[in-house]
């Protein structure tokens, strides 16, 4: 019974020692830990199509990611594509864009118009569930990216401190 809960320690450990290198750069979260994990929280049973995406500084946004086997890999987005506007609202209507995403409900239909190869096609998808393991990925993935690297970044002078009272006492 006890090195089962050896071994989970030790890999909890590794994983936190090396968090901050798996964490890499990028902006990150500015709330608390709770706060960000509350967040989280209330979308759990939001609409999803499984687009992953950027906003350029002049406010373009392209999709970067496509989460296989979700309605958005099924309806057939690429790669690059720029998301132009959904359900009409244009992406840079930021009033317009709320109000959209405020009616969207899980099993509702999207049109979504995106730019591609220099034109603008539409394309309709079926919003879904986010599937357990997605969710779960990305709520770890922002965690270990936003507050595990911040946590031992902070801890890391203390734990010096611990190791060189240590020292001292030998």
């Amino acid at each position: 019974m006890k090195k089962p809960i050896a071994w989970t320690m030790l890999a909890t450990m590794a994983l936190a020692i090396a968090a901050p290198a798996l964490a890499g750069g990028g902006a990150k979260c500015s709330e608390s830990a709770q706060a960000c994990l509350n967040h989280w929280a209330k979308g759990k049973e939001k609409p999803w199509a499984g687009l992953q995406y950027d906003t350029a500084e002049n406010g373009t946004t392209s999709i970067k990611a496509i989460t296989a086997g979700s309605p958005a890999a099924s309806a057939g987005f690429q790669v690059g594509d720029v998301l132009v506007a959904m359900n009409g609202a244009k992406l840079s209507d930021k009033e317009a864009m709320k109000k959209a995403k405020a009616e969207l409900k899980i099993g509702s239909a999207v049109t979504y118009t995106v730019s591609r190869a220099g034109y603008e096609k539409q394309i309709s998808v079926t919003l879904a569930q986010m599937p357990s393991e997605v969710y779960a990925s990305m709520v770890g993935s922002h965690m270990l990216e936003s507050h595990v690297s911040a946590t031992m970044a902070e801890a890391a002078p203390a734990a010096e401190g611990v190791k060189a009272a240590k020292a001292e006492k030998k």
